[in-house]
C-alpha cells in the first residue's frame, strides 16, 4: 500500500466518521423533536442546528477533496478552509446585532461551529502527515527496538 494512500484513507475515514456521527445526532434529535416540540425546542434546538451546520461543512469538504490522490492537495484544501474560517473569525463581528433574536443566536452557534471546524481541519492535516503503521514497524526493526506494549503506570496517592 502506498503511503499517501494509506494517509488520505485515515482522514476520509475519521471525515466519514464525523458524518455519520451528526447525521445519526440529526435522526436523533428529529425524532425527540416530533415527539415533544415545545420541550424540544427549549432544550435541544440549539444541538439539532449545531448538527446540520457542521454535517453541511463535513459533506462540503468530503466533496472537495473526494477523488484527489495528491497528499498535498488536500492539505492545501484544508488550509485554505481552515484559513477562510479563522478570517471570518478574527475579522468578523461577535455579535450580529440584528432586531431577530434568533438570527443573534445562530451567529454565535455558527462562530462556535466554525471554532471547531478550524480544529477538526487541523486534526485532519495532522492524520495527513502520520507515518504509515508498516513504516513504523520497519523503522523499529532497523534500529533495533522492540515495540511492546507501554508500561503501566501507576499513580501514588489517596484512591476514591
Amino acid at each position: 500500500m502506498e503511503e499517501n494512500n494509506w494517509n488520505i484513507d485515515q482522514m476520509l475515514h475519521w471525515l466519514d466518521i464525523k458524518i455519520e456521527r451528526e447525521n445519526r445526532d440529526i435522526a436523533k434529535l428529529e425524532k425527540q423533536m416530533d415527539g415533544n416540540f415545545l420541550y424540544y425546542f427549549e432544550w435541544n434546538a440549539e444541538s439539532l442546528y449545531k448538527s446540520h451546520f457542521m454535517s453541511d461543512c463535513y459533506k462540503k469538504l468530503r466533496q472537495a477533496v473526494d477523488g484527489i490522490k495528491d497528499i498535498d492537495k488536500i492539505r492545501n484544501v484544508l488550509k485554505e478552509n481552515a484559513a477562510c474560517y479563522e478570517k471570518k473569525l478574527l475579522d468578523g463581528q461577535l455579535d450580529c446585532r440584528s432586531s431577530s433574536r434568533g438570527a443573534n443566536m445562530v451567529h454565535s452557534m455558527r462562530l462556535e461551529c466554525m471554532q471547531q471546524l478550524i480544529k477538526d481541519y487541523r486534526e485532519f492535516a495532522n492524520i495527513l502527515s502520520v507515518t504509515p503503521p508498516k513504516e513504523n514497524q520497519q523503522q523499529a526493526h532497523k534500529t533495533g527496538k522492540k515495540e511492546g506494549p507501554p508500561e503501566k503506570k501507576t499513580k501514588q496517592g489517596i484512591r476514591r
